[in-house]
């Protein structure tokens, strides 16, 4: 489970066309909008997709200048999203297999 705390920044007129558009989205939670170009959400993984898909994907969007994840939290609370599969070797180590591999 994943939940992300995200701001994204806009053109200040784009910010209606792109709320609408966050509305359709699942696992996305529109928490604030200052009327600046800025858009404050909430973002978690659901069954289609993980909150960091998500996220990646709304970066992408013409009218989005730019996103900046704020908070995250990952834990065990919740299976994965569907079709999510641990790598083999991901980039992650654990302290006790760094430890193992230095003796």
């Amino acid at each position: 489970m994943s939940v992300l705390g995200v701001v994204l920044r806009m053109r200040p007129e784009h910010v209606s066309d792109v709320s609408a558009r966050l509305a359709t989205l699942p696992g996305v939670e529109l928490t604030h909008n200052p009327d600046d170009g800025r858009l404050v959400l909430v973002m978690e993984d659901c069954e289609q997709i993980s909150a960091a898909a998500q996220l990646g994907a709304i970066a992408l969007w013409p009218d989005v200048l730019g996103t900046s994840l704020v908070f995250e939290y990952s834990g065990p609370d919740a299976p994965a999203p569907a079709g999510h599969e641990e790598p083999a070797q991901g980039w992650r180590t654990r302290l006790s297999e760094l430890d193992t591999a230095k003796t």
